[in-house]
């Protein structure tokens, strides 16, 4: 009880004023000293009473010591009331000595007292209103008694009335300057505690002081967040208490041997939830009888480590996009050259084939020719899909159809017969909304992701691959899609039951070139780099799920509400045939001038051919053509597109298409706002060039 009672250690409640605390610990500790030192002086007074029969002064002093005990120890009643009540008690005490012993009492001292702590304990309102009251009544006292109407018989040596005057003046001046510094001291410390309440009460860090023994002598609310104990849980137990054991000795090192430290470390929440913190002290020197303490803080890092996460995650992303970036421009530089080399192996067999007299074996072999050249070109398209920069030609289309046409193609049939111990299965939405998209980009990425889990699978007894589709709505809680734009979206997902794919490279599936497979044998490492291009490019998202029970990629894809346009497109060579018109192909290569030309010739038309844009420009001006086929790069002459541009000045409704080796470029975009008609891909088919022509002429 009395160690409680004089136990000065600083524990504030999360919302009371620290002035008001400390005036709280003050007040109980001088009323319980004044409690204690006097009930010597009560016993002797009450015994001196009674000895002269004066009970009305026993009954007195015991009213006035219980009324002291009562506003010590109440403390049910509110701290203004007992401060008050406790004031008065002084008060009281010089008014009784003044009409009992006049100034040779203690009357002065107890109404000095009853002011000055009013101001401690009350402020500069109850240091002015107890000033006033204890002048008014020296004042009222001393009129009353030179007036006759109190003036107790057993009073003696009571001034004269101007020496009755002088005694208030006197008092009154240091009964004012000591209560008003006393509450302008109060005042002041009120202000400066508040803002260290403040201070303390809104940072996010926990802060503590440490004694010698490392016991926790300060902490503030901040702790709760980070440990889950209240300050006066932790508030007298040592710090060691609240840390790991595993890093207790290293604590107990740096606060023991460094003047100043910090180190991050692992706390426990009071859940059991790990936290990382930060541990910040210093020893205390600059306070009188400080030496061995300590201070510092503990900041919770979660919040910093969550985002150098994110700002880990934000870099390897940004590095991957630099890197294929890199890569798209080396596949933009070369594949226009390559296209055009691979022309000859893909297209001109083509040519050749159309002569009826070929022998079979020849014919044969014209074939496997072509076919080599198709994949080598394929390859060369993966480059040019994920080649950032390039156009890609945007279409309303349905990923249900493209779905339904690669299970009828050539390439799944293949898959099929390799890996003929694989179920795959397919369940689509029917009322699956439609995209804008390019359709060989979408049926690229689901013959990627088929093909990765069907080679999953492959060694697996029972084998599954499963390719869904749904109509699906994205909001901004959804997690794992926090960076996509809240709307319909078309998911398009591929799962199959394999082992899972290592954490450690889950990181690196998309990056150009990375295959756990053997390279060149099931792929060239750019399957995932094509899928998570074509999800870039079409604005959507992309989420992998993978554990031990096997892998699921869902693509999101934002959904439009329009309907698929109709194409009339004839398939048929002699639907496809020309009546003779007059074309001009512009090429810079010889190869593909003849192998346009041989084209040209065999679907009915009349061609002549020019290797540069000038020479085009000369041919139109003096023969005109029904149509133009422009290539868009021409070294060292003009490009495909200025040489259309100065065309268009020579007869502004000249006919055009574009055949490059490059992919749907910028270039290609400012000549079809000309006015030029499609855009077809080298090497490209007798069939891709007979429809283009057939379109183009028949608008």
């Amino acid at each position: 009880m009395i160690s409680e009672i004089f136990d000065l250690t600083p524990i504030y409640e999360d919302d009371e004023d620290i002035l008001l605390f400390w005036q709280k610990k003050i007040f109980t500790c001088l009323f319980s000293i004044l409690l204690i030192s006097g009930i010597v002086p009560y016993l002797i007074s009450c015994r001196y009473a009674f000895e002269q029969s004066e009970w009305y002064n026993v009954i007195m002093y015991t009213v006035i010591y219980l009324w002291a005990a009562g506003v010590t120890f109440f403390k049910k009643i509110p701290f203004p009331i007992r401060v008050w009540a406790g004031m008065f008690g002084f008060y009281f005490m010089g008014v009784h000595c003044l009409l009992t012993m006049g100034l040779m009492g203690s009357a002065r001292l107890y109404l000095l007292c009853f002011s000055a702590f009013a101001a401690i304990f009350s402020g500069i309102k109850g240091g002015v209103a107890s000033l006033v009251l204890t002048i008014t009544t020296l004042v009222a006292f001393g009129y009353l008694n030179f007036n006759g109407v109190v003036s107790p018989d057993h009073l003696h040596g009571l001034p004269s009335p101007r020496e009755w005057g002088v005694f208030i003046g006197t008092f009154s001046f240091l009964c004012i300057l000591v209560t008003l510094s006393l509450a302008i001291l109060i005042n002041v410390l009120e202000i400066s505690g508040r803002e260290f309440k403040h201070l303390i009460k809104n940072t996010p860090d926990t802060i503590w002081t440490l004694n010698q023994q490392l016991i926790i002598t300060f902490i503030n609310s901040a702790v709760y967040p980070t440990f889950g104990f209240t300050q006066k849980e932790m508030m007298g137990h040592p710090i060691t208490q609240f840390l790991p054991e595993q890093n207790l000795v290293h604590f107990k090192d740096q606060i023991k041997n460094k003047d100043d430290f910090n180190y991050e470390t692992i706390v426990h929440h009071k859940d059991g939830t790990p936290i990382p913190v930060e541990i910040t002290g210093s020893k205390i020197s600059h306070f009188p009888d400080s030496h061995n303490m300590y201070q510092g803080i503990i900041r919770d890092m979660s919040q910093k480590k969550i985002r150098e996460k994110e700002q880990h995650r934000l870099k390897e992303k940004l590095a991957r996009a630099e890197k294929l970036k890199a890569l798209g421009t080396l596949a933009g530089s070369v594949a226009h050259d390559l296209n055009n080399i691979l022309s000859g192996i893909a297209t001109y067999p083509e040519v050749l084939m159309m002569n009826k007299t070929l022998d079979p074996q020849t014919r044969q072999g014209l074939n496997l020719i072509k076919d080599s050249g198709r994949k080598a070109s394929a390859v060369v398209s993966d480059l040019l899909t994920i080649s950032r920069g390039v156009s890609v030609e945007m279409d309303i289309i349905n990923i249900n159809t493209i779905i339904d046409r690669y299970l009828m193609a050539r390439e799944y049939d293949t898959l099929k017969k390799t890996y003929p111990q694989v179920t795959l299965d397919v369940e689509t939405e029917p009322e699956l909304l439609n995209i804008n998209g390019s359709y060989l980009h979408i049926e690229k990425t689901i013959m990627n992701l088929v093909l990765n889990a069907v080679e999953e699978v492959s060694n697996r007894e029972g084998g599954i691959v499963l390719i869904t589709t749904a109509n699906e709505y994205i909001n901004a809680t959804m997690p794992g899609y926090d960076d996509m734009v809240p709307g319909e979206y078309v998911r398009l997902s591929v799962k199959d039951n394999g082992a899972g794919i290592d954490k450690k490279y889950r990181e690196k599936i998309f990056d150009p070139f990375f295959t756990k497979k053997e390279m060149g044998k099931s792929g060239t490492g750019l399957g995932l780099t094509i899928v998570m291009n074509a999800v870039q490019d079409h604005k959507g998202g992309i989420k992998v799920s993978s554990n031990n029970k096997g892998t699921r990629f869902d693509l999101l894809f934002p959904a439009v509400r329009q309907d698929i346009p109709h194409k009339a497109v004839s398939t048929s060579l002699d639907a496809l045939k020309g009546q003779g018109q007059r074309i001009l192909v512009v090429d810079d290569l010889k190869a593909q001038q003849k192998i346009a030309l041989g084209i040209l010739e065999h679907l009915g038309y009349q061609a002549q051919a020019v290797d540069n844009g000038y020479a085009a420009v000369d041919v139109i001006r003096n023969h005109p053509a029904d149509l133009i086929i422009l290539d868009m790069i021409m070294t060292p002459s003009i490009s495909g597109l200025e040489t259309y541009q100065r065309i268009k000045k020579i007869n502004p409704d000249q006919k055009a298409i574009i055949a490059s080796g490059f992919s749907e470029s910028e270039d290609v975009l400012m000549a079809q706002d000309l006015g030029a008609g499609s855009f077809i891909k080298k090497p490209y088919t007798l069939l891709d060039m007979g429809i283009a022509i057939k379109e183009e002429l028949e608008k």
